[in-house]
């Protein structure tokens, strides 16, 4: 989904396991957004503003990290007008491959007809298990939001765990949020308890996704609760969807509610999108079926490199083979673990490609990690040691 927002800035600065690089990559949104806001009358009516979408994404993979950045633009007259900005650190653990840790900060500038002119920041932080299949974490984040010449603090924490089945992805969270900003709560259309001076909320999200190729369909319900503060609740269902249209043209879309966050002074709202997404970045292969059954990691070591683990599921009266530039592509033999053919080596830092394929047929890249062409016209994926 494409935010509301009126200006926002994302820079990450990632270090990541080596598996799951990717290559340069330049995007470019531009669509249209219909945004329904409580408090845009002064008579309490609810209409529709409309607005035009610009977006900008544009990240750069190294050995170590990878460095995102994206600005968003929102033009919608006087009614509203934001600009965030938000920098992170993904940080893995060496000794530990499926651990990663998140850090970072946020800050964000605004002027809503309905919530009033101000700014914030926040600092966050999250720890991730992630697996082959499935995964969690937990988080924390405190802000400070000044609105209108008033200062409010917010505190949130939240837990969740995802899991992914064949083309399905769900995930399942808890949030606990805490805030003394009572301007948006109002602005939402929500009332506080007398003389209350903060506010408390619980949040549970349930989000499906469908994938198959380059497409997507994905559908979200959260549910609400007062804690203190308030007796107000609420209820947001959203969809949102990508159609690849062509290797550089995607459509997207997306209709739903948007709660309000506190985390970025930001009020509830009633939000359709439609926009045109154009990869500006190197040319992309065409759209192919890749190794659906073989997938690729690197356990990156403390000393530096890594041993990369290849593994293909498949018949054992199947001919599978599994080559890399590191091989000087000549087939690696494999090992039946379980379910599971698997092959290990040791490899030094630096970038290789690697290739699957089955009964002879083409050369294909494991499915979790990048693709980029070879010398005779097909593919092959890309993975870097640390």
């Amino acid at each position: 989904m494409i935010r509301r927002a009126a200006l926002g800035v994302l820079v990450v600065l990632a270090t990541r396991g080596a598996a799951a690089q990717a290559l340069p990559e330049l995007r470019f949104d531009a669509g249209y957004a219909s945004v329904r806001q409580p408090g845009f009358l002064a008579s309490d009516t609810v209409r529709a503003v409309d607005a035009a979408l610009l977006a900008l994404f544009w990240r750069r993979p190294a050995d170590r990290w990878t460095l995102y950045s994206s600005a968003n633009v929102t033009y919608a007259r006087d009614s509203l007008a934001a600009a965030q900005g938000v920098m992170a650190l993904v940080l893995p653990w060496m000794d530990r491959e499926h651990l990663r840790t998140d850090v970072g900060a946020a800050g964000a500038t605004f002027s809503l007809r309905s919530a009033g002119r101000g700014g914030n920041g926040n600092l966050f932080a999250r720890q991730h298990y992630v697996d082959d299949a499935w995964g969690g974490w937990g988080g924390a984040a405190w802000g400070l939001t000044a609105r209108d010449g008033r200062k409010s603090a917010s505190i949130a924490a939240d837990v969740g765990a995802w899991a992914r089945w064949r083309f399905l992805f769900g995930s399942a969270s808890y949030a606990r949020l805490s805030s003394e900003d009572l301007p948006l709560l109002y602005a939402s259309g929500g009332t506080s308890s007398p003389y209350a001076t903060s506010y408390e909320f619980e949040d549970v999200q349930l989000v499906l996704t469908a994938r198959r190729g380059p497409h997507e369909l994905a559908a979200s319900y959260t549910a609400r609760r007062a804690v203190a503060g308030t007796d107000d609740g609420a209820v947001a269902l959203s969809v949102n969807g990508q159609l690849q249209l062509s290797d550089r043209l995607a459509f997207l879309a997306s209709a739903g509610r948007q709660l309000s966050d506190p985390m970025r002074g930001l009020p509830e709202a009633d939000i359709v999108t439609a926009a045109l997404r154009v990869s500006l970045g190197p040319k992309p292969l065409p759209v192919m079926e890749r190794a659906s059954l073989a997938e690729a990691r690197v356990i990156a070591r403390a000393g530096g490199g890594g041993e990369l683990v290849v593994r293909v599921a498949a018949h054992d009266t199947l001919a599978v083979e599994v080559a890399g530039d590191f091989s000087a592509w000549r087939p690696l033999p494999l090992a039946r673990e379980g379910d599971w053919w698997v092959v290990r080596v040791v490899l030094p830092p630096g970038k290789y490609r690697i290739g699957v394929r089955a009964n002879l047929g083409p050369w294909r890249a494991p499915r979790n990690v990048a693709r980029v062409r070879d010398d005779f016209g097909g593919e092959s994926g890309l993975i870097v040691v640390p």
